[in-house]
């Protein structure tokens, strides 16, 4: 599941220019296989190496048990439906990024 929504949210360029964030990985846990973690960088994963101020976002998602393409197909679905503001949360940053939320 992990991976197809990560392939979802690759194709889905729309959605990364309108968060202006690209999927850096996206994972289960192994105590918890329902829940999908997705962490995405702000503005683009070349940011770091190019010397760029870059912040790294996480997203907790809730997946179903159904068919793996589906759910993968409702998770990107919902992603892009939102706003990263309210669905991400801050996490590691560049020295560059202040405290406050880009």
């Amino acid at each position: 599941m992990a991976g197809l929504l990560a392939e979802r949210l690759r194709a889905d360029a729309d959605r990364s220019r309108r968060w202006e964030c690209e999927p850096d990985a996206v994972w289960t846990g192994r105590n918890e296989p329902e829940r999908l973690q997705l962490v995405l960088i702000h503005p683009d994963l070349r940011a770091d190496r190019d010397g760029r101020p870059w912040l790294q976002l996480g997203v907790t998602l809730d997946a179903g048990d159904g068919d793996p393409a589906a759910e993968a197909d409702r998770l990107a679905a919902h992603l892009a439906s939102g706003d990263r503001q309210e669905l991400a949360e801050g996490g590691g940053r560049s020295a560059h990024y202040s405290e406050g939320y880009p």
